[in-house]
């Protein structure tokens, strides 16, 4: 078969909005208005710019252009002399909405045929009544002021588009840009989803400054100074890895070795907002090393821990001790900055700040918690549409609303969840807790966890000492088919951050190892253990009752189910089969079969 003639080229594709329902109250008339428009403001107009009509179809066309630059410019001044024609008092008002894109198009004598002319279409849908919506490809060819009239409104998708694209809209002067980020429930039109655009200005860095002050060797003979010194040195090394704080160099923070430091007056100096101290002891051959974090502004204590060991390896001890530190440190900050963030007024109020506002409402698990938790982020992104984490938990959330029946429409949560994870995969540097809240995304909403482990991994290689990575780690494995290590990592989790506000998850992730490995009853264990942490946690209720069945507990089982059914009545096998996006073939059916034993009705 001969290869097919192709060609880059420039379509420009026109729609008029609301056709139907003007066709129904005046046929004749608007078929003699777009005849007139076509006649006047069409045909004769595009001689000027080379262009050729491709095919008209009805209520639209498309038209080709030798270049960007005149598809740019025909497109303004038809769609000006639209808004000045329907200005006129004495004539019916009609709109188009018209997109331009670079086209890789089939050719054929007296036609054009291809992916890139769908694209069009899907395009000019998503375009403003009246205006023009152009893709990064297009924008990027413009220069001066046909460029500056485009603004920036995000990532959209677009109906059987599988990838966010970048777009720009214009509008004629006096018309103004509509708001294209939509709520929690609504869509901008049928088959479009808005992503936050780019923010003109990068953001104050909001991460609070931590210093890890020399630890003091206490030993009656002060023979572990070097171990001391070690032990803040790699404490502050494993801290640079966390993203979330920034750390006092090493350098700057041994000056105070030996000196009685004043915690409010090393707040003043050097700025810091929370300090790390600590210290050595030995015994014989044993060691006893304590560290605690304290809030630089009011001296208060904000976490204190102890680890002992040996003076056997002392390198070994030192990483152990940086990483429990580094590991408590996440939850005991991410607290005091929820606290802190929660006490600003509105004049004060950062992106960062909403985001930090917005996490407990997350790890709430509960359904007008997430709610409100997504409004936060939305006010974060308004704030700052690059922020990786807002963007990141956004999408987390919706999974959430996607998993655990919350969602009033499955299909574009899910969608808007996965290209909101994409968009914080570009949101700027590397950042573990990014990639962790984009891992989790995938990992819920997707039975393939391979997209989902490659960011987890990468916020482990990042920062090993983040229990919420290790936890979902965990969870991968388990669906992977790896139930034994996952227990490992969840395990793990829990020994980094025992106080971690959102164990329960772990305990949770444990259950659905044990359900895989067929250990029943130790997994309907870790589910009560899981729901006794966070009571409000209803979904995990689902996970109790089919292990608890399978496991022979009936009583158990159908408890579990009437509390799902109270919470959520007319909940279905069917509804639930469609939720769960993770698991697939035996092991949803045995989940599912499950649900059946404990009475949970067909559908």
């Amino acid at each position: 078969m001969a290869r097919p003639r192709r060609r880059l080229t420039v379509i420009a594709a026109l729609d008029m909005v609301g056709y139907s329902e003007l066709v129904q109250q005046d046929e004749l008339g608007t078929l003699r208005e777009m005849r007139a428009i076509y006649k006047t403001l069409v045909r004769p107009t595009l001689i000027k710019f080379g262009a050729h009509i491709i095919k008209m179809m009805g209520d639209g066309g498309l038209v080709e252009f030798p270049s960007v630059l005149d598809a740019i410019e025909w497109c303004m001044a038809f769609q000006t002399a639209m808004a000045e024609r329907n200005a006129a008092p004495d004539r019916p008002k009609i709109e188009v909405r018209a997109a331009v894109v670079l086209a890789d198009v089939i050719l054929s004598d007296d036609d054009r045929f291809g992916a890139a002319i769908g694209f069009a279409m899907r395009l000019q849908a998503a375009a403003p009544p009246g205006g023009i919506a152009i893709t990064h490809s297009v924008r990027w060819q413009l220069l001066g002021e046909p460029a500056s009239a485009f603004k920036p409104v995000g990532f959209l998708m677009l109906r059987s588009v599988p990838y966010p694209v970048e777009a720009w809209f214009w509008v004629p002067p006096g018309r103004t840009l509509p708001d294209v980020q939509p709520t929690q429930n609504q869509m901008l039109t049928p088959g479009v989803l808005a992503l936050p655009g780019i923010a003109a200005e990068p953001q104050e860095d909001q991460r609070p400054l931590i210093v890890v002050l020399p630890f003091d060797d206490i030993s009656s003979d002060r023979s572990c100074d070097s171990i001391a010194d070690g032990i803040a040195e790699e404490t502050t090394a494993t801290l640079a890895h966390v993203r979330s704080v920034r750390v006092i160099a090493r350098n700057s923070a041994f000056q105070y070795k030996g000196r009685a430091a004043d915690i409010r007056t090393l707040s003043r100096d050097l700025g810091v907002r929370y300090v790390v101290e600590g210290s050595v002891r030995r015994a014989g051959a044993r060691l006893r090393v304590t560290a605690q974090l304290i809030d630089a502004g009011t001296g208060t204590h904000l976490w204190s821990g102890r680890t002992e060991g040996t003076l056997d390896d002392p390198f070994a001890l030192q990483d152990e001790v940086a990483m429990q530190i580094a590991g408590a440190l996440h939850s005991a900050i991410r607290s005091a900055e929820i606290e802190r963030a929660r006490r600003k007024d509105g004049d004060h109020i950062r992106a960062h700040d909403l985001v930090l506002k917005a996490m407990p409402h997350f790890w709430a698990h509960r359904r007008e918690d997430n709610a409100i938790a997504l409004r936060l982020l939305d006010e974060a992104l308004a704030s700052d549409p690059r922020s990786g984490q807002a963007l990141g938990l956004k999408a987390w959330c919706l999974s959430q609303e996607v998993t655990y029946l919350w969602s009033d429409d499955v299909e574009r949560d899910k969608q808007l969840a996965l290209a909101l994870a994409e968009k914080a995969a570009e949101a700027g540097e590397p950042d573990a807790l990014v990639y962790t809240m984009i891992g989790a995304t995938h990992s819920i909403l997707s039975v393939d966890q391979s997209r989902a482990r490659v960011f987890i991994e990468r916020a482990l290689a990042l920062d090993p000492t983040l229990a919420w990575a290790w936890t979902r780690l965990g969870f991968i494995q388990a669906y992977s088919g790896e139930p034994r290590e996952g227990l490992a990592s969840l395990r793990r989790a829990i020994l980094i951050s025992p106080d971690d506000p959102i164990r329960f998850n772990a305990y949770a992730g444990m259950a659905t190892c044990l359900f895989l490995l067929g250990d029943y009853a130790q997994a309907a264990r870790e589910a009560r253990q899981a729901i006794d942490a966070r009571p409000g946690m209803i979904w995990a209720y689902r996970l109790l009752a089919t292990s608890a069945a399978l496991g022979g507990d009936l009583a158990q089982a159908r408890a579990a189910v009437s509390r799902l059914l109270n919470d959520r009545p007319g909940m279905t096998i069917a509804e639930v089969r469609r939720a769960v996006h993770n698991l697939g073939g035996a092991d949803l059916d045995r989940y599912l079969e499950g649900l059946r034993l404990a009475g949970l009705p067909e559908g």
